[in-house]
């Protein structure tokens, strides 16, 4: 959104480097990430295949535990703890134990291969709560559009200063200590899990969020009875219930489309970025690395121009002009593969340096723009349920993110493997070539194609914002449904899917049990209704 403001909901400044401390902490998660697989390998003696699965098998199976954290989180506010602390502060804060001893011992040599894949799973299992959170948080923090844009940019700048740094920090570290040696990684897993708790733990003191009120108190939607209990196997069926039932809201759908194409296009090239680079360009590896450290380099500018400009034209304009420009940039880069060899390796290494940083501009515009676009669903939500479920709906960007990724890297390199795909060798046959070619310009071009046109399917922008807004605050204070204007109503209706009628608590998404009230004047004035 451009510019849609309720209330006072600026952030101090505490509060924004709070939230900008779990970026920081995201470092453990970065090690993780770069180094797990190989300690295995190297360290742990498990072979390649062996810890392949582990790793790939623990991460998807992690991803579904994703909804569990964020229906937990939401409802944090039913429990003592929650209302003293805060429902994300002490969700936040029960990651940290698990976080940073599952991480040592994942760098531990000597365990039994059981344990390892034990603790593979229970990390990435905890991650998923820490990732919810950090999707959550710019929704819940503020319902200012400028606050919320900054707060996305700001994410994405300390996610990659976390990045850059352990890769700074990680190459002095094996000078110092060696690279041979089990210890280091030991040695480096303590370090980064220090690191993760004493951020995380700054973020636990300093972020904001949505106090305690009739919007975060879930008792009578969750529950068919006067006490508010719900029993045991039911708890389960609703977690599954409304990890299914939020994608009813159409707006989040078209959303999805969105945010899935952005994700695959951007890990597609991702993915096979080397591969395309030494066997197609014939690129030397320190050209890689100098076209990657100047591509992160701008890119940090270019978050901060997104969140100037995701306020201005709205994140959905900002989406399509940065899909537009990835798909033409990938066009010119398929032009150089034709001619690299007539221009010369000085002149292509110079265009590619040149294309990886226009690229850049819009790799990181279709990233930011989700990322802000994300922070309103919960809106459009709250219109529908009548409360925050901001957790929900953060939990399946979690969920879909690891799964639709682990997912594209197997098909990718099944499809290398299939084309004769040489491991180790220094040139590729002919027929690679071309397929890597063909999978690095043409397949992200196919999928900034679905992002565009779902992002012209959404209906939210600044003046439908604005209307969602104004009549939340309307019923929130006690207003009618019958009162409701025609022009709002038909607004309402085309960001959920719903019918009106069946908006504001009156429908089934929260729990499948409850009865939906067909005659709205049944319906005491500013009620939410327990069906929910």
């Amino acid at each position: 959104m451009a510019k849609s403001k309720t209330g006072d909901s600026k952030l101090s400044l505490r509060a924004k480097i709070g939230y900008g401390t779990i970026g920081l902490g995201s470092i453990g998660f970065t090690m993780m990430s770069t180094w797990q697989l190989f300690f295995f390998t190297t360290f742990a003696g498990i072979n390649i295949a062996t810890a392949g699965f582990i790793v790939s098998i623990g991460d998807i199976c992690a991803a579904f535990i994703a909804p569990v954290w964020g229906y937990i989180s939401d409802r944090m506010y039913r429990t003592k703890i929650g209302r003293k602390f805060g429902r994300r502060k002490t969700t936040l804060a029960l990651t940290i134990p698990g976080l940073c001893i599952l991480m040592v011992v994942n760098f531990t040599p000597g365990l039994p291969l059981p344990v390892y894949a034990i603790c593979n799973f229970l990390y990435w299992s905890i991650n998923a709560g820490f990732q919810t959170i950090q999707y959550v948080l710019p929704a819940e923090m503020t319902t200012d559009s400028d606050e919320r844009a900054h707060l996305a940019g700001l994410n994405q700048i300390t996610v990659a200063i976390a990045t850059i740094s352990l890769s700074i920090i990680n190459a002095y570290l094996f000078t110092v200590w060696g690279d041979t040696s089990a210890l280091t990684y030991t040695n480096m897993a303590i370090l980064y899990a220090i690191v993760t708790a004493v951020m995380t733990l700054i973020a636990v003191f300093t972020i904001q969020e949505h106090p305690y009120d009739e919007t975060t108190d879930f008792t009578k939607a969750d529950s068919n009875n006067k006490d508010g209990s719900v029993p045991p196997l039911k708890r389960v069926a609703l977690v599954i219930w409304n990890y299914f039932s939020a994608w009813s809201l159409r707006e989040f759908r078209n959303y999805l489309g969105m945010y899935l194409s952005q994700i695959l296009f951007r890990s597609v090239r991702s993915a096979i970025l080397t591969y395309f680079l030494l066997f197609v360009l014939g690129l030397q590896s320190s050209d890689v690395s100098i076209s990657q450290g100047m591509s992160f380099a701008f890119g940090i500018a270019f978050v901060m121009l997104f969140m100037w400009l995701n306020t201005k034209i709205g994140a959905y304009k900002s989406y399509r002009i940065s899909a537009i420009q990835c798909i033409v940039t990938f066009l010119i880069i398929f032009g150089l593969v034709q001619i690299h060899d007539q221009i010369g390796h000085t002149a292509t290494i110079v265009a590619w340096i040149a294309l990886s940083i226009i690229l850049n501009f819009g790799l990181t515009g279709v990233f930011n723009s989700c990322d802000f676009a994300y922070s309103f669903i919960p809106d459009v939500d709250e219109v529908l349920t009548g409360k925050r479920r901001e957790g929900q709906y953060a939990s399946i960007n979690s969920t879909i993110d690891n799964v639709f990724k682990s997912l594209e890297a197997i098909t990718i390199t099944g499809v290398l493997s299939a084309m004769g795909f040489v491991s180790g060798a220094s040139s590729q046959p002919q027929n690679v070539i071309n397929g890597l070619t063909i999978i690095f310009c043409f397949v992200p071009i196919v999928f900034a194609i679905l992002g565009y046109w779902f992002s012209c399917r959404v209906k939210l922008n600044p003046e439908t914002h604005a209307i969602l807004m104004a009549e939340i605050k309307r019923l929130r204070d006690g207003g009618s449904k019958e009162d409701v204007k025609p022009e709002v109503k038909k607004v309402i209706e085309d960001l959920t899917g719903y019918k009106y009628e069946h908006c504001w608590g009156n429908n089934r998404v929260m729990n499948y049990s409850h009865k939906v009230v067909e005659e709205e004047s049944t319906m005491p004035k500013g009620a939410v209704s327990d069906a929910s």
